[in-house]
Protein backbone atom coordinates (compact mmCIF):
# COMPACT_ATOMS: atom_id res chain seq x y z
CA UNK A 1 0.00 0.00 0.00
CA UNK A 2 2.89 2.58 0.98
CA UNK A 3 4.11 1.67 -2.14
CA UNK A 4 1.24 1.99 -4.44
CA UNK A 5 0.73 5.57 -2.57
CA UNK A 6 4.20 6.60 -2.87
CA UNK A 7 3.30 6.48 -6.52
CA UNK A 8 0.68 8.12 -6.92
CA UNK A 9 2.26 11.20 -4.71
CA UNK A 10 4.65 11.00 -7.51
CA UNK A 11 2.46 11.34 -10.71
CA UNK A 12 0.43 13.84 -8.56
CA UNK A 13 3.86 15.61 -8.61
CA UNK A 14 4.64 15.39 -12.03
CA UNK A 15 1.35 17.20 -12.95
CA UNK A 16 1.95 20.31 -11.23
CA UNK A 17 4.87 20.18 -12.99
CA UNK A 18 3.40 19.64 -16.10
CA UNK A 19 1.30 23.52 -15.45
CA UNK A 20 2.62 26.00 -16.15
CA UNK A 21 3.21 27.00 -12.62
CA UNK A 22 6.66 28.83 -12.95
CA UNK A 23 4.09 32.43 -13.47
CA UNK A 24 3.03 32.51 -10.04
CA UNK A 25 6.80 31.99 -8.64
CA UNK A 26 6.80 35.74 -7.43
CA UNK A 27 3.59 36.18 -6.33
CA UNK A 28 4.24 33.29 -4.14
CA UNK A 29 7.49 34.41 -2.09
CA UNK A 30 6.11 38.04 -1.93
CA UNK A 31 2.72 36.18 -0.07
CA UNK A 32 4.90 33.65 1.71
CA UNK A 33 7.61 36.31 3.31
CA UNK A 34 4.77 38.89 3.78
CA UNK A 35 3.35 36.14 6.28
CA UNK A 36 6.63 34.62 7.60
CA UNK A 37 7.44 38.62 8.16
CA UNK A 38 3.84 39.75 9.43
CA UNK A 39 2.34 37.29 11.34
CA UNK A 40 2.92 35.47 14.87
CA UNK A 41 0.87 32.99 15.32
CA UNK A 42 2.79 29.76 15.00
CA UNK A 43 0.15 27.56 12.41
CA UNK A 44 -0.18 30.85 9.64
CA UNK A 45 3.44 31.56 10.19
CA UNK A 46 4.18 28.18 8.77
CA UNK A 47 1.73 28.23 6.20
CA UNK A 48 3.75 31.25 4.76
CA UNK A 49 6.99 28.90 5.17
CA UNK A 50 5.03 26.45 3.11
CA UNK A 51 4.05 29.19 0.26
CA UNK A 52 7.45 30.85 0.18
CA UNK A 53 9.12 27.45 -0.34
CA UNK A 54 6.52 26.77 -3.21
CA UNK A 55 7.56 30.03 -4.62
CA UNK A 56 11.24 29.16 -4.42
CA UNK A 57 10.42 26.02 -6.26
CA UNK A 58 8.40 27.57 -9.05
CA UNK A 59 11.51 29.71 -9.55
CA UNK A 60 13.89 27.06 -9.51
CA UNK A 61 11.90 25.90 -12.19
CA UNK A 62 11.48 28.60 -14.66
CA UNK A 63 15.31 29.22 -14.10
CA UNK A 64 15.94 25.64 -15.26
CA UNK A 65 13.95 25.81 -18.27
CA UNK A 66 15.77 29.09 -18.51
CA UNK A 67 19.34 27.50 -18.55
CA UNK A 68 18.30 24.90 -20.74
CA UNK A 69 17.56 27.42 -24.28
CA UNK A 70 20.83 27.55 -25.12
CA UNK A 71 21.43 23.22 -25.58
CA UNK A 72 19.32 24.15 -28.79
CA UNK A 73 22.19 24.96 -30.57
CA UNK A 74 24.13 22.80 -28.76
CA UNK A 75 25.40 19.59 -31.10
CA UNK A 76 26.42 17.09 -28.18
CA UNK A 77 23.56 17.67 -26.48
CA UNK A 78 21.57 17.32 -29.75
CA UNK A 79 23.34 13.85 -30.63
CA UNK A 80 22.45 12.61 -26.93
CA UNK A 81 18.93 13.75 -27.06
CA UNK A 82 18.47 11.40 -30.45
CA UNK A 83 20.14 8.52 -28.86
CA UNK A 84 17.06 8.40 -26.34
CA UNK A 85 15.11 7.84 -29.25
CA UNK A 86 15.57 4.02 -28.21
CA UNK A 87 13.50 3.70 -25.81
CA UNK A 88 15.49 1.47 -23.34
CA UNK A 89 18.22 3.47 -23.62
CA UNK A 90 15.99 6.49 -22.80
CA UNK A 91 14.68 4.51 -19.40
CA UNK A 92 18.31 3.35 -18.53
CA UNK A 93 19.61 6.96 -18.83
CA UNK A 94 16.74 7.79 -16.56
CA UNK A 95 17.50 5.20 -13.85
CA UNK A 96 20.60 6.13 -13.58
CA UNK A 97 19.99 10.14 -13.46
CA UNK A 98 17.31 9.29 -10.60
CA UNK A 99 19.16 6.93 -8.53
CA UNK A 100 22.26 9.87 -8.94
CA UNK A 101 19.84 12.85 -8.27
CA UNK A 102 17.74 10.27 -5.39
CA UNK A 103 14.55 11.91 -6.77
CA UNK A 104 11.89 10.89 -9.60
CA UNK A 105 10.38 14.33 -8.75
CA UNK A 106 13.74 16.03 -10.04
CA UNK A 107 13.81 13.50 -13.35
CA UNK A 108 10.26 14.12 -13.82
CA UNK A 109 10.45 17.73 -13.95
CA UNK A 110 13.67 18.00 -16.18
CA UNK A 111 11.97 15.59 -18.70
CA UNK A 112 8.75 17.91 -18.79
CA UNK A 113 10.94 20.63 -19.19
CA UNK A 114 13.00 19.31 -22.14
CA UNK A 115 9.74 18.39 -24.23
CA UNK A 116 8.77 21.55 -23.01
CA UNK A 117 11.75 23.04 -24.79
CA UNK A 118 11.04 20.45 -27.63
CA UNK A 119 14.22 18.23 -27.16
CA UNK A 120 12.48 15.01 -26.69
CA UNK A 121 9.42 13.54 -28.82
CA UNK A 122 6.56 12.35 -26.37
CA UNK A 123 7.46 8.71 -26.97
CA UNK A 124 10.95 9.32 -25.53
CA UNK A 125 9.28 11.10 -22.74
CA UNK A 126 7.54 7.93 -21.83
CA UNK A 127 10.36 6.00 -21.79
CA UNK A 128 12.43 8.60 -19.73
CA UNK A 129 9.50 8.88 -16.94
CA UNK A 130 9.15 4.86 -16.95
CA UNK A 131 13.15 4.93 -16.45
CA UNK A 132 12.90 7.57 -13.42
CA UNK A 133 10.23 5.17 -11.53
CA UNK A 134 12.97 2.39 -11.81
CA UNK A 135 15.79 4.94 -10.64
CA UNK A 136 13.97 5.47 -7.17
CA UNK A 137 15.44 1.49 -6.40
CA UNK A 138 18.48 3.18 -5.37
CA UNK A 139 16.29 5.15 -2.99
CA UNK A 140 14.55 2.36 -1.59
CA UNK A 141 18.03 0.13 -1.35
CA UNK A 142 19.68 2.84 1.19
CA UNK A 143 16.75 3.46 3.21
CA UNK A 144 17.02 -0.32 3.67
CA UNK A 145 20.81 -0.71 4.77
CA UNK A 146 21.73 -1.75 8.36
CA UNK A 147 17.28 -2.45 8.89
CA UNK A 148 15.88 -5.76 10.00
CA UNK A 149 15.18 -8.42 7.21
CA UNK A 150 11.67 -7.38 6.24
CA UNK A 151 12.86 -3.65 5.31
CA UNK A 152 15.11 -5.39 2.78
CA UNK A 153 12.31 -7.27 1.73
CA UNK A 154 10.28 -4.18 0.86
CA UNK A 155 12.84 -2.87 -1.07
CA UNK A 156 12.97 -5.73 -3.06
CA UNK A 157 9.27 -5.35 -3.67
CA UNK A 158 9.70 -1.79 -4.87
CA UNK A 159 12.37 -2.43 -7.53
CA UNK A 160 10.36 -5.44 -8.45
CA UNK A 161 7.22 -3.71 -8.80
CA UNK A 162 8.79 -0.58 -10.39
CA UNK A 163 11.05 -2.32 -13.19
CA UNK A 164 8.06 -5.51 -13.83
CA UNK A 165 5.99 -1.87 -14.42
CA UNK A 166 8.75 -0.31 -16.37
CA UNK A 167 9.27 -3.01 -18.91
CA UNK A 168 5.44 -3.81 -19.29
CA UNK A 169 4.89 -0.07 -20.43
CA UNK A 170 8.02 0.07 -22.39
CA UNK A 171 6.40 -2.43 -24.55
CA UNK A 172 3.56 -0.53 -25.30
CA UNK A 173 5.03 3.18 -25.18
CA UNK A 174 3.39 4.18 -28.87
CA UNK A 175 -0.53 3.42 -27.42
CA UNK A 176 0.87 5.17 -24.40
CA UNK A 177 1.90 8.91 -26.72
CA UNK A 178 -1.35 8.14 -28.62
CA UNK A 179 -3.66 7.80 -25.33
CA UNK A 180 -1.54 11.05 -23.99
CA UNK A 181 -2.10 12.88 -27.16
CA UNK A 182 -5.68 12.79 -27.03
CA UNK A 183 -6.18 14.00 -23.71
CA UNK A 184 -3.50 16.54 -23.65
Amino acid sequence: GVILGASIGTTITAQIVAFKVTEYAPILIFIGFVMMATIKRETPKQTGCIVLGLGFIFLGMQLMSDATYPLRSYDPFIDFMKHLENPLLAAGAAAVFTAVVQSSSATTGVVIMLASQGFIALEAGIALILGANVGTYATALLAAIGKPRPALQAACVHIFFRLVGALIWIGVIDILAAMASTVA
